[in-house]
């Protein structure tokens, strides 16, 4: 079984590295390609790789180790380690950015609430308060004063659905607006961040027009 495999690419070449095989079996073959290369190519000038990994998924020392071998071929770089699987951290990050989460908080001032993904809201935001959603915020409790942060991390189709009538401001996104005392918000209230880029409100029932992603999302929960 070969440990490297030499595979060519629009912008330099790409080596994948078997599954199966030891770490030490890839340094010894990968030495033995690049001396190879090295010989038969001696006028190409630079070459890039990218590393693929395929199911493996390498640790940062691991993935240094084998760089280290292309430290004795001035012409060798590698550009990029590529791995057909995700690391555990940004497994997770997926993992949550997909639920909705339900909190009942008392967020009094002062107090940040932080949620990853999507939440539904049935608890109090008081004055000074801010609540806090990687993804949408859907709001069936009370807000009393305080912030309500959609899209926390700058996702401009995430949306504040539900009464932010006497909410002190919302942000969608980069996008912040302070709430007026006299208003029309209502529990039916769509705020979303529009094609102008402008944060705008709506009804809830356009929801599946303006954001058929996040629809069909809370239609198969």
């Amino acid at each position: 079984m070969d440990a490297v495999t030499l595979k060519g690419r629009k912008a330099g070449f790409e080596i994948q590295l078997a599954d199966a095989a030891s770490l030490a079996e890839i340094q010894t073959q990968l030495q033995e390609l690049l001396t190879k290369l090295a010989q038969d190519t001696p006028d190409e000038g630079n070459v890039e790789f990218v590393l693929e990994t395929g199911q493996r998924l390498l640790t940062a020392e691991q993935a240094e180790s084998v760089k280290a071998v292309f430290a004795d071929f001035d012409r060798f770089t590698v550009s990029a380690v590529h791995a057909a699987v995700d690391t555990p951290a940004a497994m997770r990050e997926a993992f949550l950015s997909r639920l909705v989460h339900l909190n009942g908080d008392i967020i009094r001032s002062g107090q940040t609430v932080t949620v990853d993904g999507d939440v539904l809201f049935t608890g109090n935001l008081h004055q000074g308060g801010t609540l806090a959603a990687s993804g949408s915020v859907f709001m069936l409790g009370q807000a009393q004063g305080g912030l309500i942060i959609a899209g926390s991390h700058g996702d401009q189709a995430a949306i504040i659905a539900g009464d932010i009538h006497h909410a002190g401001q919302i942000r969608i996104a980069d996008t912040i607006e302070i709430i007026e005392k006299k208003n029309q918000y209502s529990a039916d209230t769509l705020s979303l961040i529009n094609d102008l880029h402008i944060l705008d409100h709506g009804s809830v029932t356009q929801l599946a027009k303006l954001r058929p992603r996040l629809f069909r999302k809370l239609e198969d929960m």
